[in-house]
């Protein structure tokens, strides 16, 4: 092969690690919007006692060519002396049986720790904590940078080493 050609696959391979190293730059921002905002969440929202009142499965409108099953929960707790009973949703899914099976972790009567906005006390988020459920949307997005920015280091050592 001349050296032409292989100057230009050199050059294209890192012409691909640097759109993957942009992709990746890409989705690590966009995570960060989402893990600070679980962060706060769980550094300024109260934790406090909350009782199921109503706990079922609904259907939705359908997103693509799925119908979507939500995990619709009804919860009672106190903020200032006030009952508070808004209603949530903790789980969606195109399957109707995985959505069922959340919904079943909270039976009517049952009592769970939910942390609620001071600002707006009918905000609420049920199983905040540092796990991996609660992170789970910004840790798939940071995922997806991981996987670009190898891609992208893998091409960029390929170019590299065969120059």
């Amino acid at each position: 092969m001349s050296g032409t050609g292989v100057s230009e696959k050199h050059g294209t391979l890192r012409v691909i690690a640097a759109a993957n190293f942009i992709i990746a730059v890409i989705f690590l921002v966009f995570s960060l919007p989402f893990f600070w905002r679980q962060v706060q969440v769980l550094r300024n929202w109260p934790e406090t006692d909350a009782q199921v009142l109503r706990s079922e499965v609904v259907s939705g409108p359908p997103a693509g060519h799925e119908n979507v099953y939500r995990a619709k929960l009804q919860v009672l707790y106190t903020v200032a002396g006030q009952p508070v009973t808004p209603e949530l949703t903790s789980f969606e899914s195109s399957s109707y049986e995985a959505t069922l099976r959340r919904t079943q972790q909270f039976p009517v009567g049952s009592h769970h720790a939910v942390r609620y906005d001071p600002a707006n006390p009918t905000q609420a988020r049920l199983g905040a904590g540092w796990n991996r459920t609660f992170f789970a949307l910004p840790l798939i997005v940071l995922a997806m940078a991981a996987f670009f920015a190898c891609v992208g280091a893998v091409c960029l050592a390929v170019a590299k080493a065969a120059s």
